[in-house]
């Protein structure tokens, strides 16, 4: 009788896991729709253009002008979106008892992560107008270098300015773990500044674990919920597949992967310009009220890419997993860890083949445990 109810309980909890992800990737592609849609409707209903009027009569500098057209419209779409948004990443969470955070907690959040993102997407969108006044032949591609560069600053920025805004941060204590995981890291010569607890547990209880910054701000940060479920043995084999994306190389890697799709990106948009900027009757390829074709144009390129770039980051996912278990030997604990992640965290272990080729950047957690259970050492 007890192995039958484990059995009842597991299917229970995977059909809850799957209707979980069910529900967030609908809403997922509400979203998604939305910003493919309303762009559209705003500008072939002459409500962009209505909009840069409306912001020319307010201060004729084009500056401004492209700033006041951004904020106005980018609080329109916020809040066309925040009603999809707090059910999945709200209502849903609560539904499945992964959330801790009060509603006033997760708003706090929500606005400051929208704060964050509004500067700098005004910061680059107001450049590469700049850049489309004054260098009308060759924008595209100093805004995508420039682009570039920016996404190499807020990689190294990530763990010390960003992710604090939204959680605390503190060094681990002495102990078993902490020497596990600077012995790891000297043992596969790779520097890390600390290793710091992140206190997840305060607003979720899903685990995770990673090796954020670059250089001097490369840091390893453990979830609390993480310590919590897991054993000393598991969090070092989860911390040597993290370890492995740096010893491989793998960011910088993933890195020019997203520079190339950056480059098309603008070239694309650069060309779309060219073609229907006198069908829409604009003033010209640095018209602010051109925007909505260029937000268009990156989430269409984007949508096209994401089934190749998840493609590739799967396959340095599993290879990164091959070089924990080949590090540590440690295949028993490597297996467990995954399910408890898989748990924790309500993943679909077996997802829809199709949704995991194209939305999924890991492995589904089944494919990860049958890797782990047939490996050999090499």
């Amino acid at each position: 009788m007890t192995e039958q109810a484990d059995n009842a309980s597991d299917s229970g909890q995977r059909e809850q896991a799957r209707a979980y992800q069910s529900t967030k990737l609908r809403i997922t592609l509400i979203t998604l729709a939305i910003n493919l849609v309303v762009p559209l409707v705003f500008l072939f209903s002459g409500g962009s253009e209505g909009l840069r009027d409306f912001s020319e009569g307010i201060n004729s500098s084009q500056w401004v002008v492209v700033a006041i057209y951004l904020v106005v419209a980018g609080a329109g779409l916020q809040l066309l979106e925040l009603p999809f948004e707090i059910f999945s990443s709200f209502v849903v969470e609560k539904r499945y008892e992964l959330l801790k955070n009060s509603f006033t907690g997760w708003l706090w959040d929500w606005v400051k992560g929208t704060l964050v993102q509004a500067v700098l997407l005004t910061a680059l969108i107001s450049a590469i107008y700049w850049l489309l006044r004054s260098q009308p032949d060759t924008w595209w591609l100093w805004g995508a270098i420039g682009t570039t560069v920016l996404l190499l600053i807020l990689m190294a920025l990530v763990p010390i300015v960003l992710m604090p805004l939204f959680y605390k941060f503190e060094p681990i204590p002495e102990g078993e773990l902490k020497d596990r995981l600077f012995a790891l890291a000297d043992r596969i010569g790779t520097h890390v500044q600390g290793i710091y607890i992140w206190h997840l547990g305060e607003k979720t209880s899903k685990s995770n674990a990673a090796v954020t910054g670059w250089g001097r701000t490369r840091r390893i940060i453990i979830s609390d919920t993480l310590i919590e479920s897991s054993t000393p043995q598991e969090i070092e084999v989860v911390m040597a597949h993290e370890l492995g994306h740096h010893v491989k190389k793998d960011v910088w890697k993933m890195m020019v992967v997203q520079t190339v799709l950056v480059f098309i990106s603008f070239f694309v948009i650069d060309l779309a310009l060219d073609t229907w900027i006198d069908s829409l009757e604009l003033r010209g390829v640095s018209d602010i009220a051109g925007l909505p074709l260029v937000i268009t144009v990156s989430v269409v390129v984007s949508l096209i890419a994401l089934p190749i770039a998840n493609w590739l980051s799967r396959k340095v996912e599993t290879a990164a997993d091959n070089y924990a278990l080949n590090l540590t030997g440690m295949k028993d604990e490597f297996i467990s860890a995954m399910e408890k992640l898989g748990d924790n965290n309500m993943s679909d272990r077996e997802p829809n083949k199709v949704v995991e080729f194209v939305f999924h950047s890991h492995p589904s957690i089944q494919r990860r445990i049958d890797f782990a259970a047939n490996w050999k050492p090499n």
